[in-house]
């Protein structure tokens, strides 16, 4: 099972939590109470050696915020993280489509290990810095040099102009 990132905003920060109260907590996760024995192997400290084990809640929240940082996977500005590799990226061939969002960049470039699609929000300052580096490309010409890897406007138009075609040709029949 891959890392996981944990929600900080459920835990009470100066609340005191069992180990079941934590399972309950990430219910969605399926939290297991050895999942919390071994966070107490980790470094989660608890507040003394009895049963119940009680933990306090910013110490919960100091420490699952330690490990969130720890799984998080850091990327340079000329890097992407990839969903198929599980890795930062570098773009294939240094192409990459810019789509202007409301107060963003939202980039997408081709991941040169998987050929998989990749995707990346940018502030619009960094505008120039892209345009210096990557080679901007329309999502059209975003493609691997055998198959077209993103679906495109232009395939969409082909189609309908291809549906449009076969209409002239049935009515052209009809009224012989």
């Amino acid at each position: 099972m891959g890392k996981r990132i944990y929600p900080l905003n459920k835990i009470k920060y100066w609340y005191c939590y069992d180990i079941n109260d934590i399972c309950d907590l990430y219910q969605e996760f399926d939290l297991s109470d050895r999942t919390i024995f071994s966070w107490i192997r980790k470094g989660l400290s608890k507040i003394d050696d009895k049963r119940p084990f009680l933990i306090r809640g910013y110490d919960l929240k100091n420490f699952l915020g330690n490990m969130n940082k720890s799984n998080k996977c850091q990327t340079k500005f000329d890097q992407m993280f990839c969903m198929s590799c599980k890795d930062a990226r570098n773009f294939y061939q240094n192409q990459i489509a810019i789509e202007m969002k409301n107060n963003f960049l939202s980039v997408k470039a081709i991941c040169r290990t998987c050929k998989g699609v990749m995707n990346k929000s940018y502030k619009l300052d960094d505008f120039g810095d892209l345009k210096r580096k990557f080679n901007m490309v329309e999502k059209l010409q975003l493609s691997d040099c055998k198959t077209l890897l993103l679906k495109t406007d232009l395939q969409i138009q082909e189609k309908i102009n291809l549906k449009q075609l076969n209409l002239i040709d049935l009515i052209d029949e009809k009224e012989k």
